[in-house]
């Protein structure tokens, strides 16, 4: 593998996620800003990189709805 593959499997650019992700450090975004880059097996991988306590608070806030 090249050095630039390699350098390029390790950073990660802002994204726009416009459809449903899942990233490797939180729960769903849609519609929010992430990051992602390319994993060494070739798929886009993406994390948020909230802090905890920001994760928790968004859970938190989540409203339940019946029947859901």
């Amino acid at each position: 593998m090249a050095l630039e593959s390699k350098q390029a499997e390790k950073i990660w650019s802002e994204w726009y996620a416009w459809h449903p992700v899942l990233p490797i450090d939180d729960s769903v975004f849609w519609l929010e800003t992430v990051y992602r880059r390319v994993s060494p097996d070739g798929f886009w991988q993406y994390r948020s990189f909230r802090p905890e306590s920001e994760r928790r608070q968004a859970l938190v806030s989540t409203p339940i709805y019946p029947g859901a």
